[in-house]
């Protein structure tokens, strides 16, 4: 697996990733009430852990020309300069984005970079400082 470099940007937690994190505790502790034994308590720590884990592994890189997106620690890279649009969005669906409220929407210009009309949605910490290093990039790129 290549290694990748430049400023890495944590996905950005809010509300809603804690609040899906306090429903699977919930959902652990209503088994733990409900079954006797040590099985439930040992599913319920895997599926916290693995819950923890899948939000933890979510991060962004701009390394040179390619904005680098883990999940699951696996990197996938985009080209910066075929980036077309970068805007504040309010959409539900979440792939690769922690967060609710603060998302950004990145359209592409070649429609074959995400094989999908969907734009990438993603959550960054410091997403000024974010939008600003993409742009030095790719001054091309439309940000709203």
């Amino acid at each position: 697996m290549k290694k990748y470099y430049g400023t890495k940007y944590n996905s950005q937690w809010d509300a809603s990733t804690w609040t899906i994190i306090a429903l699977v505790v919930a959902c652990c502790l209503v088994n733990l009430f409900l079954d006797e034994g040590i099985a439930p308590l040992i599913v319920c720590l895997v599926m916290l852990v693995f819950v923890v884990t899948c939000f933890l592994s979510i991060s962004y890189r701009i390394d040179g020309n390619n904005l680098v997106v883990y999940q699951f620690f696996i990197p996938k890279t985009y080209p910066i300069d075929k980036i077309k649009e970068i805007k504040p969005t309010k959409m539900w669906l979440s792939a690769p984005a922690t967060s609710i409220k603060h998302r950004l929407a990145i359209e592409f210009t070649d429609r074959s970079i995400l094989k999908s009309t969907i734009p990438l949605i993603i959550s960054p910490v410091r997403q000024e400082e974010f939008i600003q290093q993409l742009l030095s990039v790719n001054p091309e790129i439309k940000a709203k």
